[in-house]
């Protein structure tokens, strides 16, 4: 998984350090000590109740520097509503006292140190120091590879190009059991009846403590293909509305990058909340339209919006012409034509092979698997393994 994944859910080495405080002599006593040093300083002056608002998607992985003035209570409560909202960083804790309640409390939500609020600026500098050394190193071994598709609209086939992607990874580094298909769908997804599998994601057992989702309870979250690809996927609940919280899916995120070494990510049509965030993280993101104008425009507009989101950092969104085929006549829609509207957004022509993905969904199994030798394969092969 590229760095960028690894930042936002925050498995590197922190370089921003925020503090929350409303007490002016503490802001310009830590200002001083940061100073020149390797960390990005963040000075909110706001109370930890008020906080939640500064702290957006730049900052969700930030080491926290959090005054608990006031009621002691309050102000873990104002943690955890941070935690949940997203936030993944280290928490440095100030206070006059501690009590054993609010301790409790603060190792349920994984602070990571307390110091006495007048503390001097160097200790508490130290402290912002440790926590960041204490973090899970970037090297390349612990990098998992992620590869993300997005539907311009339903039926497009996202999810017969998700499967074959991770048969196809899993094939090449000869490691079944290291690859995750994870089907981001939750509220109609299909990876699971793609491959004949029972869905057995618990989001309600996580839904209010994602940060208990450790490997021993992911595991269990986990049904195995029979080439031992690993498939994570929700029961659907296509008649309810589902609101899923961020900080859930990044944090089932988090585990699966720890466990496995590739993971493709099968997201939903419908845009949601943290569907930007995913789409950051990725190594390559894929738009996958049909071979129709309308389609093709809808996916251009995607990757436009991804473009201005992102504002030229990686990955880049390109698109996916999936289900191409040549029509009889030659006064229809052009291969040509498609060129020329997406321009340098165009990945690859996918073509359309209906019975081997239909004979390959209804037995259970994957395209690669039914036919070694096929053009889905080949293309999709051509596409995510060309340097």
């Amino acid at each position: 998984m590229t760095v960028q994944l690894k930042q936002m859910f925050g498995w590197g080495e922190a370089a921003i350090v925020a503090l929350v405080s409303s007490r002016p002599p503490l802001h310009e006593r830590l200002k001083i000590a940061f100073k020149d040093s390797k960390f990005q300083f963040t000075s909110v002056q706001s109370r930890l109740s008020e906080a939640s608002k500064h702290f957006g998607a730049d900052l969700r992985r930030a080491t926290l520097i959090a005054d608990l003035e006031g009621d002691l209570g309050q102000a873990i409560a104002a943690i955890e509503a941070l935690r949940q909202s997203g936030f993944v960083g280290a928490i440095i804790t100030l206070s006059e006292t501690l009590d054993e309640t609010s301790v409790r409390g603060l190792l349920r939500l994984n602070a990571t140190d307390w110091l006495p609020v007048d503390a001097p600026a160097e200790a508490i500098f130290q402290a912002c120091q440790r926590a960041a050394n204490t973090r899970r190193p970037l090297d390349q071994e612990t990098r998992a590879t992620c590869i993300s598709f997005v539907p311009a609209a339903g039926g497009v086939g996202t999810t017969t190009l998700a499967v074959q992607t991770a048969f196809l990874l899993a094939k090449r580094s000869r490691n079944f059991d290291e690859t995750c298909l994870f089907d981001l769908n939750f509220q109609t997804g299909t990876v699971a009846d793609y491959l004949d599998l029972k869905p057995v994601l618990d989001m309600g057992a996580i839904a209010n403590r994602p940060e208990r989702l450790d490997a021993r309870l992911l595991e269990v979250m986990i049904a195995r293909h029979p080439t031992g690809m690993a498939v994570i996927a929700a029961p659907r609940a296509a008649t309810e509305y589902l609101r899923v919280n961020g900080a859930v899916v990044t944090g089932i995120l988090s585990a699966v990058s720890e466990r496995f070494k590739q993971m493709v990510l099968d997201l939903p049509p419908v845009w949601q909340p943290w569907t930007f965030d995913v789409l950051q993280g990725s190594d390559q993101v894929f738009i996958v339209t049909e071979f129709t104008i309308p389609a093709m425009r809808k996916a251009l507009e995607l990757v436009n919006a991804l473009e201005a989101r992102f504002k030229g950092e990686p990955p880049q969104a390109r698109v996916i012409v999936n289900k191409f085929s040549r029509g009889w006549w030659g006064d229809g829609l052009r291969k040509r034509d498609a060129m020329a509207l997406l321009g340098d957004s165009l990945a690859a022509f996918v073509p359309e092979e209906q019975e081997l993905v239909a004979q390959a969904i209804n037995q259970g199994d994957l395209a690669g698997v039914v036919s070694q030798s096929n053009r889905l394969s080949r293309e999709l092969a051509q596409l995510i393994f060309k340097t």
